[in-house]
């Protein structure tokens, strides 16, 4: 009665399969066949004798085909595979209570004092049959998803360190819809701070929907001094850091800063009571990296080091190539920078090495010259900048090197603000109460390695740069062509000298906004690079998530990352303390459970593969098998 039953509970996902079952016929018909017979002069007296014998033969012959383990094999065989291609299942009841969601805080402070360690080893030991993994971050996680005991493990010690603030609340909302009703979410985490809402709300509320919380603290307070902010200002064509340093230990302390710039290297000191904060002002710092470390920082060392990058300035005189006479452009410059550190030329030298910035006006084939790819190319390898603004002669640069590809002319349009920048500040979009009117632009679309900062309507780029070797190169749809052929009322507007400056500026390496962010950021890139972190592993992507303190390389750039998060610095300072965290987890009168599938088709083919060396073995046996 229970085989039947349980035969009785088993179905199938391909019934039609079951139709291979007719194979068995056959195979019985093979086994029942019969020589021919032979026809012979007999007595008659044998003919009654004869047929006892045939119906004698005919029993045994049944009674062989019954016997014969081959028939029986081959007849299993046909019967298992029929059945595994019909996909046999059944379904059982599973408790959803088995579910446990490992939350592990990876948070900047959980790297004092081995804390996040000690979470991984109690997480270990933590496991139950079926096991999700969330790491907190500002976003939670999802390592393992519904993972054994054995995958899970392996996943926790690869648990990274990182350098932001974590979530708790929101790790806890995401694992409560990972666990159902009846699950378990064991969150491991030094309490010391979080960002959004408060971990015991979240806690609260996933125990009112029938799912059990529990907070598991690791670590206890620690000492550190760390650096907890800092910011580049530009003063006098110097760049100064100023860095704030915070105390959070209970008595006077003495740190020493080390200070290296390539080989160059300095120091200084810096005293700071108990619980304070002070400034340290690091002077004229040099282009490229800047690495400034205080010793005797304490437990966390992610807060020790500073890190600085900023990029090569365009040194040198500005060069305006323009066909006409005095231009809008020229006035602007004469305002901006000082007299003999621009020049103007009506066609494009050979030579620019004494150059730090190009500008092309309007241009010909007779003001580029004959290669005027190579001339630019080579400049911008170099470390100098390009600047193209609108115009005809465009289309003789060739080779990739300008930041649009250039297809034709299109007439009036709209401009769209794509992404905000230093140099756009002021230049009027469409979506703005004064529109700047464009009656004519250069149609066409921008390479993959080129930044969009302004569209045209038909998506034409308006204003784009991309980075070559040392230098960049900009393309600005917008010229200074005035009177009856204006293109558009850019040179007209009271602010188009101040976008020169702000343009000049930022090339110039006085803005380092771009090269200088705090972990937690994301930075969407114009086009899929492979990016290489600060711990040395590499990722192929077209967005920047910065959950590491240090250097980032993208090809010939370089984006320097800190912490400066006073909270996560704070590891002396424990927010909440779960040991006296009482349980609100409402018990459900009922067990929940859920329906799952539970298919056997591969048990099936291990029996069937199981009785096919059974069957060559006794053919062997029989010798049938040379």
């Amino acid at each position: 009665m229970i085989l039947l039953a349980a035969i009785t509970d088993i179905l199938f996902s391909n019934q039609l399969a079951l139709l291979a079952l007719a194979s068995i016929i056959p195979l019985i018909i093979l086994y029942l066949l019969r020589p021919r017979t032979i026809d012979l002069d007999i007595p008659s007296l044998l003919f009654f004798l004869k047929r006892e014998q045939q119906r004698n033969k005919l029993s045994l012959l049944l009674r062989k085909l019954i016997r014969d383990p081959l028939f029986i094999i081959q007849l299993l065989v046909l019967i298992l595979l029929s059945l595994a291609a019909a996909a046999p299942y059944i379904m059982e009841e599973q408790v959803s209570g088995q579910h446990t969601v490992i939350v592990i805080d990876n948070s900047a402070s959980m790297q004092a004092g081995g804390r996040l360690d000690e979470a991984k080893a109690l997480a270990s030991e933590r496991l139950s049959a079926v096991n999700s993994l969330v790491w907190a971050q500002n976003v939670p996680v999802l390592a393992v998803k519904e993972g054994d005991k054995t995958r899970t493990k392996e996943v926790i010690v690869l648990t990274p360190q990182r350098a932001i603030s974590a979530d708790i609340a929101a790790a806890i909302t995401y694992s409560q819809r990972l666990a159902g009703p009846g699950g378990t979410v064991i969150v491991f985490s030094d309490f010391a701070t979080w960002s959004g809402d408060d971990p015991l709300v979240a806690k609260g509320l996933a125990e009112y929907n029938g799912v059990r919380v529990e907070f598991v603290q690791v670590g206890g307070k620690s000492n550190n001094i760390g650096i907890v902010n800092g910011w580049l200002e530009v003063k006098d064509g110097a760049y100064n850091l100023n860095l704030a340093v915070k105390n959070f230990n209970d008595r006077k302390a003495t740190v020493s800063l080390d200070i290296k710039t390539g080989n160059e290297k300095r120091g200084g000191t810096l005293s700071i009571p108990a619980g304070s904060t002070r400034a340290y002002i690091v002077p004229n710092l040099k282009t490229g990296i800047t690495e400034i470390t205080i010793t005797g920082g304490g437990e966390l060392k992610i807060d020790d080091t500073a890190y600085v990058y900023i990029p090569v300035a365009a040194e040198g005189r500005v060069l305006l190539v323009d066909t006409r006479g005095q231009t809008p452009t020229m006035t602007a410059l004469e305002l901006l920078l000082p007299a003999g550190d621009v020049e103007y030329s009506s066609s494009l030298p050979p030579d620019l090495s004494g150059y730090g910035i190009v500008i092309l006006g309007m241009v010909d084939n007779n003001s580029l010259g004959p290669e005027p790819a190579a001339v630019l190319g080579g400049f911008v390898d170099s470390g100098g900048v390009v600047i193209a603004t609108a115009s005809h002669g465009l289309t003789l640069i060739e080779g990739g090197l300008l930041p649009i590809n250039i297809t034709g002319m299109s007439n009036e349009t709209e401009l769209k603000l794509i992404r905000e920048n230093p140099i756009t500040a002021g230049i009027p979009v469409t979506d703005q109460k004064v529109d700047l009117e464009v009656v004519q632009h250069i149609r066409g679309s921008a390479p993959g390695d080129a930044t969009i900062l302004m569209e045209a309507s038909d998506d034409s780029p308006m204003l784009s740069y991309r980075r070559q070797g040392e230098g960049t190169v900009v393309y600005l749809g917008l010229n200074d062509v005035t009177g009856d052929d204006a293109w558009s009322g850019f040179a007209a507007m009271p602010q188009f000298p101040i976008i020169w400056k702000q343009m000049l500026d930022w090339l110039g390496g006085t803005d380092s906004s771009e090269h200088n962010v705090r972990t937690g950021t994301v930075i969407r890139m114009p086009s899929t690079q492979t990016i290489t972190y600060p711990d040395g592993s590499t990722l192929t992507s077209s967005s920047l998530w910065v959950d590491q303190a240090g250097l980032y390389h993208l090809g010939p750039q370089v984006i320097a990352a800190n912490l400066y998060d006073a909270r996560e610095s704070d590891v002396n300072e424990i927010s909440l303390d779960a040991s006296d965290i009482t349980s609100r987890y409402i018990e459900r009168p009922e067990v929940i459970r859920e329906d799952v599938k539970k298919d056997f088709t591969s048990y099936l083919i291990w029996v069937v593969l199981g009785l096919i060396i059974l069957e060559l073995i006794i053919i062997k046996r029989r010798r049938e098998l040379s």
